[in-house]
């Protein structure tokens, strides 16, 4: 089968990427490990990632280290899953989402997460342009503008130039925000919070995942389609490293950019250390690139998947299209995202992202389920693209079934406040009701003799 997103002979050899949403070339999957590391930590490591401190300042340092770490263990399986998929299947997770939830469902969840991606965009880089005008005012919207266009111009280039402005960002990164930690604790007396009251230990576990690792977990595969491919003759230990590594990336950064906060609100009363930066005498400059690099690194990872949502809706229609669409979408979507922060529309629809955002639960689980069930996808890429006669379906029963199970989920979400306070002061409810929508829907499948979404041969 021809590539399904790009026309081989229209081929660039520009450096600009073009790949859109077509399964990854073997020449092209050269990341390793320590690359899948590094993306993840510092997408994760965002500006705002220290507000977790403010959200948890009552739970205490020790309590806060050991919900990060329960919250760990808890989201380690799925987001281990998901990781290797990409590396047996080099497609991004929306376009697997065809086989589960049907052509039809799988595009509109692309389009929804396209918006989430695209606002969580903007609204990364409004909090940017306002954290560079406090450190240096007068600029009005300057610093909106050029934050959101080198963000833009980063993922306009892919994964490639992306792959290099994690590595040789890395250390810089690390390195302001040294001097930003070395501030905070040379300025101010030492003093490491405590517990304030009763830990309620499922609802921050399900705050500490839906801010972290199960928001960012469904688009692992969008990066490990670009690792070194899985075959069986691999050994269990090189699997289980390349697997691991975006979840312990992600976790690390929560873990200790979370603990920066909460001990930078403890002891100074601002848990967005990036502001102390404006009193230091000559290294307000510092807070200005620590800045712009945390940003940048998470909104990379915020973008670079939204464009490729949006290509998926596309290529249900498009068998192939041009090379610039993927840069297309990038310019469009990037500064589309950056307009909207600009005239403050996007904090009106805050609430409408967070609603988006609890339907990623119970899509993570209920993708690995039809996974496990699928016999962890022996099929070709190829299979999951229009133009195929046992390509997946418009629509079908299982995938009926599967959209039923999100929205049971999303019931059982709601329920939590009538449920005794016992129960939920220790269960992560919004885990289970994915849990268990997942289950559900796994059971229904084997029920009906696992019907999938494919074509009748």
């Amino acid at each position: 089968m021809p590539d399904p997103v790009v026309d081989p002979a229209n081929s660039s050899p520009a450096k600009v990427e073009s790949l859109g949403v077509a399964p990854v070339p073997e020449s092209s999957r050269n990341m390793g490990p320590g690359m899948l590391f590094l993306i993840w930590a510092l997408a994760s490591a965002s500006a705002t990632t220290p507000v977790i401190g403010l959200l948890l300042k009552d739970v205490g340092l020790a309590n806060f280290v050991w919900l990060v770490v329960l919250a760990t263990l808890i989201g380690f399986l799925p987001g281990l899953l998901l990781a290797h998929m990409g590396r047996q299947l080099p497609i991004i997770s929306m376009v697997m989402a065809r086989r589960t939830f049907g052509v039809g469902g799988a595009t509109v969840l692309a389009l929804l997460y396209t918006v989430v991606g695209a606002g969580w965009f903007g609204l990364n880089t409004d909090v940017g342009g306002s954290i560079l005008n406090s450190l240096f005012p007068g600029f009005g919207l300057t610093w909106y503008w050029l934050l959101g266009a080198a963000q833009i111009a980063l993922v306009f280039f892919g994964m490639e130039l992306l792959e290099k402005f994690y590595k040789y960002t890395a250390i810089l990164f690390l390195l302001c925000y040294a001097v930003l930690t070395w501030y905070l604790f040379s300025r101010y007396p030492l003093h490491l919070p405590m517990a304030e009251s009763a830990v309620p230990w499922g609802k921050d576990i399900d705050l500490i995942l839906s801010f972290s690792l199960l928001a960012w977990a469904y688009d692992f595969p969008t990066v490990t389609r670009f690792c070194f491919p899985w075959s069986r003759q691999e050994s269990w230990s090189r699997s289980l490293v390349f697997a691991s590594m975006p979840t312990l990336g992600v976790m690390t950064a929560v873990l200790f950019m979370g603990i920066l906060g909460l001990v930078a609100l403890d002891m100074s009363g601002e848990w967005n250390i990036a502001l102390l930066g404006k009193q230091l005498p000559v290294w307000g400059e510092i807070s200005a690139v620590g800045v712009i690099l945390a940003i940048a690194h998470t909104n990379a990872m915020n973008l670079y998947p939204a464009v490729t949502k949006f290509l998926a809706v596309i290529n249900v229609a498009n068998k192939r299209t041009s090379r610039w669409l993927q840069p297309g979408v990038v310019l469009g979507l990037g500064g589309f995202s950056t307009f909207l922060a600009i005239v403050g529309i996007l904090q009106f629809v805050e609430s409408f992202l967070n609603l988006l955002g609890e339907l990623l639960f119970p899509f993570t689980f209920i993708l690995l389920v039809d996974w496990f069930l699928g016999r962890y996808y022996q099929d070709s890429p190829s299979r999951f693209f229009p133009g195929n006669p046992d390509s997946p379906r418009l629509w079908s029963w299982s995938a009926s079934w599967a959209v039923a199970m999100l929205l049971v989920a999303i019931g059982m979400d709601q329920l939590e406040s009538w449920l005794p306070i016992a129960l939920t002061r220790y269960l992560p409810w919004q885990v289970a009701s994915a849990l268990f929508a997942a289950m559900l829907y796994g059971f229904g499948l084997i029920w009906a003799e696992r019907r999938w979404t494919w074509r009748a041969a």
